[in-house]
């Protein structure tokens, strides 16, 4: 005898989420010569944040809209310099990359399969990302030419979820971020900041998420 489907997936939901993050940056020095890039290599970091959605279920099928913000750690990606123009970071002299991913936001479509109490999903749409860059000398101890855009971009991903209650539910989410190139233009008043230092850089992150939500049957 088959299980019963149940239609348990449809209503209005919050919850939070908690995993780990991995972002790189690229980018070239627009100022300086050809081949002169900026680049921060994927590193972890703690990824965390607050959702909400809607959804509606047709038998086996859920269709809904969830938006949501991401917090990571402050700590900054750090990508030593190979002071070879085409090959990743261009500072030399032990100088380093660094980029920062502060917060994201999201808003998309979710379409999922639901049997009974389980639920797979595909998911995207828009994101939004606050993205620090900054050149750090570690000899120095000093961090010099930081400067920071919101970033356009946009997302996809998969996840699962189990309905352990009809209005709890636990979740594992996998999301894919690429955003789009924007001017870092570090402030040229300030002691370590020249014109050859103002620079386009664009994001990718990936998230891996367990999460948690409470539904609500409207």
């Amino acid at each position: 005898m088959h299980p019963r489907l149940s239609p348990i997936w449809s209503g209005i939901y919050i919850g939070g989420a908690v995993g780990g993050g991995w972002a790189t940056t690229d980018g070239v020095l627009y100022n300086a010569f050809p081949g002169a890039l900026w680049r921060t290599d994927s590193q972890s970091r703690l990824i965390y944040g607050g959702f909400a959605g809607i959804q509606k279920q047709w038998g086996s099928l859920v269709v809904g809209i969830e938006g949501g913000w991401n917090g990571l750690d402050n700590g900054f990606n750090n990508t030593a310099g190979t002071g070879v123009f085409g090959q990743g970071c261009i500072y030399g002299g032990g100088a380093s990359c660094q980029s920062r991913i502060d917060d994201i936001g999201y808003i998309g479509g979710r379409f999922g399969y639901a049997w009974n109490r389980f639920m797979v999903y595909g998911q995207g749409g828009y994101a939004r990302a606050d993205i620090d860059t900054r050149v750090y000398l570690p000899a120095a101890n000093l961090a010099i030419a930081a400067a920071s855009a919101a970033h356009d971009g946009w997302y996809a991903g998969v996840g699962g979820e189990y309905a352990v209650l009809d209005n709890l539910v636990l979740g594992i989410d996998y999301k894919h971020y690429e955003f789009d190139s924007e001017q870092h233009n570090c402030n040229r008043a300030v002691v370590g900041c020249t014109v050859v230092d103002l620079r386009n850089v664009s994001a990718k992150v990936d998230s891996v998420m367990g999460r948690v939500s409470f539904k609500f049957n409207p």
